[in-house]
Formats: C-alpha cells, structure tokens, sequence
C-alpha cells in the first residue's frame, strides 16, 4: 500500500501520533488501545471461544444459542443516547461499565463452570450472565465512539491515513498472537494442558483488558454537544418515509440474517466435528488480511465501474458455489476447505467494501439518527433469526450424522451452507438486475456515464484491431 511504504512510514507516525497534543496523544492511545484490544480479542472470540465452551460439553445447539445472545441483548442500545445524555463528564461510567462487561464476559463465565456441573444448566448460566453483560455494557460502549471521535483527524488524508495504521497494526499483532497461540494450543492436543492453556489465556486476556482500560483513562475527554432527544416511535416510523433508504436496509437485514445463519456454529463443525486444528484454522483465517491487500484495488474498480449495489450482488453470486463446496467437507478435507476459505475471502473483500456504504448510500442527513438506529435494531434483529433458523436446523441430530448420497455422512449443521448458498444466489440476482432502484439517482447518472465511457472505449479498440486486420 503506498500509504504504508516504508519510506512515508516514520513520517506518518509523527504527524498523527505525536503526544505532544491533546489531539495526537489521543491518536496514539486509540491506536495503542486497538493493538491490545486485537491481542485479548484473539483469547475471548473465535476458534478459542467455541474450544472454551466445548470443554464444558456445550452442544453445537448450545453454542449457537450463546452465539446469538449478544444480538438480542445490543438493542437495548437504541436507550443509549437518553442515558449518556445526561452526564457531561462520563469517562469514568464508561471505563466502569467496560470493566463490568469484561469481568462478566470473560472471568464470571471462566469460573461458573467449576462450580455448575451439569451442561444443561451450564448452558442456562452463560445464556443469563452473557446477557446481563451484554444488555448493561450496550447502553454504555456507544459513548467511547462519541469519545474517541474527536481524535480523528479532520482532513481526509491525514484520516485516511489514521484508519488505515490503526488497522494495519492491529491486524499484524492479531495474527502472530493467533499464530503463537494456536501452535501451543495443537502442542498439548489430547491431554489435560490444553483445557488449562485455553483457561490461561482467558485470564491474560482480562489482564489486558485492564490495561487497555487504563490506557484509554489517559485520553482527554472534550464536552460533548447536545444531542436533540429522540423519540423511540420515531425508529419505527421515519424511515417508511424514504423508500430507496428502506429498500438498503433490506439488503442489510437479509445479509444479515444469511450471514448469521451458522455464525458459531461453523467453528464448532471445524473443531468437533471434522476435526481440523486450531492452527490450520486459525492460520487460513489470517489469509483474509493477505488477500484484502492484494485485491483491494480489483474490487475498487469494480465499484467505481457497476454501483455498490451492483457490486454487492456479483460478490454475493460469486460466493454461491463456494457454499456448496462447504457442504462437502469431510475430515481430512482441510486443503479443500483452505481453498475454499480464500476463495470466500476474496469475495468477502468485495461483499464488505460495498456493505460498509449501503446504509449511507441513502440515508437522509435530517433524519439521520432515527435511521442508523433503525439499521442498527434491524440488523441485529434479523442477525438474530438467522442464528434461530441455523440453530433450529443444527438441532436435529446435533452430533450425529444422517446418511447422504453415495454413502456419505453429514451433519445438520451442513444443510445451513445449502440455506446460505440459495440466501445468497436470490440476493445476487437481485441486486445486479435491479441494482437502480436502491441507487441514488445522481449516482446512477455517474454510473451510466463511467459505463458508457468504457463502452466507448472497447469500441475504439475493436475499431484499431479491424483496421489492422486483426
């Protein structure tokens, strides 16, 4: 990336990180606290959450019931701004409540288990203590965005700049800590040890989340402005009012319900049932990083070229058959699964370029706070019924197989990559067919033109090649 280049690197560094502003140490404690944050993350998410709650004999129906706790508990966030409104000076309700959520998240459901024996009632506790964590902390986690936003730079390159070092390094530290950590995790495989590495790194990852925690006491806290009050009825009724805003939201709530729809319990299909190891899992995950690099410019064009619509539905199409390949895998089958898996991440770069702007694609600046919290309780709501549905059809038979054709055995969980597969093709069609009637239209006039510029252009070609003969 030539905003990363070595040579501008240093240069980069000290004109945002600078301590010797407010503004720049600010910067460098949200860049700080992100490294950590993407260190503790690697312990308390993922391939290490799902080994930590296979260890307690939680079934693949109970994982994906934990798994969509957090999505039904973050709508209480939408009562988020009537709280922090009050309070002028909040760092330290915010640090609080952020120790609170961390200390239920990872230390409170790290301990119920030495203490409840039984995995259905093992299940019943982390379903209450995660959401008693979850339902606390997301009335408070949107003020640190408030917070640290006033440390972003305001001219755009120098923001560019900001994001993407922010990312970049939180990346590279994310995927040696998985890489270290996964190679022990496989090291101790079978024994004892394994359960006891996978406990100890879920009480380093607490110890660094109160490292974090202290680290972001040290950034300034600026007044915030006076936001005007909203009215819950508002979330509801407003956006009916602007229909091509409506018609993107759709697309995010069914992304979101077809991605949610074995969200958890893919990773315990991996790890239990196919048995593939923390590191091969773990090292094709990090792929992701390497491919967005190499193909970030490829799905650039393709934006600038066909919409963000249009984008989003062949990115969608092209994921399809890799669905089905998902379907047929067996143990053993981890190189088929590793291509697979960078085929997805390449049209995973397109699918989430081109999503990170459909909700402001038309998003009215007026009524833009009502909006955004009807995205926000809408995505979650259909995020959490495609978890349901995945859940519901993982149910049958849970850890056991049902025979297949030619004698093969599948899992339920299995016929979830079929739902996505079909989720997926219907969606694409779609939007490629349809792809005006959720663009803007001044954005359908620059598409058209850009569109028309290279048709142009094919047919100059076309015209040197015949009169050269060729």
């Amino acid at each position: 990336m030539k905003l990363l280049n070595l040579g501008g690197l240093r240069q980069s560094l000290t004109d945002i990180y600078s301590p010797r502003t407010d503004e720049g140490k600010g910067r460098l404690i949200s860049l700080t606290s992100g490294m950590i944050a993407a260190l503790y993350n690697v312990f308390i998410t993922g391939i290490f959450y799902t080994g930590f709650l296979s260890m307690y004999g939680i079934s693949i129906t109970g994982v994906g019931i934990i798994t969509f706790i957090p999505y039904i508990a973050t709508c209480f966030s939408v009562f988020s701004p009537a709280i922090l409104g009050r309070f002028q000076k909040r760092k330290w309700i915010l640090l609080a409540a952020k120790i609170y959520f961390y200390a239920m998240y990872i230390i409170a459901t790290t301990l119920m288990p030495q203490f409840v024996t039984d995995p259905d009632d093992r299940l019943t506790w982390f379903i209450i203590l995660l959401f008693l964590a979850y339902s606390v902390y997301a009335l408070f986690s949107p003020g640190f965005t408030t917070w640290f936003y006033r440390f972003y730079p305001t001219e755009s390159d120098r923001r560019t700049r900001y994001i993407a070092l922010n990312q970049t390094f939180s990346s590279i530290l994310s995927c040696i800590m998985l890489l270290v950590s996964s190679l022990l995790t496989d090291a101790v495989e079978g024994s004892a040890m394994q359960d006891q590495l996978i406990l100890l790194f879920r009480y380093i990852a607490f110890g660094m989340v109160l490292i974090d925690i202290a680290m972001q006491a040290m950034a300034k806290e600026y007044p915030y402005a006076e936001a005007p009050k909203l009215r819950l009825d508002k979330v509801f009724t407003i956006p009916f009012r602007y229909r091509k805003f409506l018609l993107c939201m759709m697309i995010m709530f069914v992304w979101n319900y077809i991605g949610n729809l074995n969200n958890g319990l893919w990773n315990y299909h991996l790890l239990n049932h196919l048995q593939f190891s923390y590191t091969v899992i773990n090292i094709v995950g990090m792929l992701y990083t390497l491919i967005l690099l190499c193909t970030g410019a490829f799905w650039q064009k393709l934006l600038h070229r066909y919409s963000w619509i249009k984008t989003f539905g062949i990115a969608s199409l092209l994921f399809t058959p890799t669905e089905f390949l998902m379907f047929m895998l067996t143990p053993g089958m981890e190189w088929l699964w590793a291509l697979t898996s960078c085929i997805q991440h390449f049209c995973s770069v397109g699918l989430n370029f081109a999503y990170a702007n459909i909700l402001y694609l038309n998003l009215p600046e007026e009524e833009s706070t009502a909006c955004i919290s009807f995205n926000t309780i809408g995505c979650n709501v259909f995020a959490f019924l495609g978890m349901m549905t995945g859940t519901w059809v993982s149910s049958f038979g849970n850890d056991t197989t049902f025979p297949f054709l030619f004698g093969m055995e599948v899992y339920a969980v299995q016929y979830t990559t079929i739902l996505r597969a079909v989720g997926l093709s219907s969606l694409g069609i779609l939007l490629i067919v349809c792809w005006k009637k959720f663009t803007p239209d001044k954005e359908i006039t620059v598409i058209e033109q850009t569109q028309e510029h290279h048709r142009k252009r094919r047919q100059n070609i076309l015209n040197r090649w015949k009169r050269r003969g060729i």
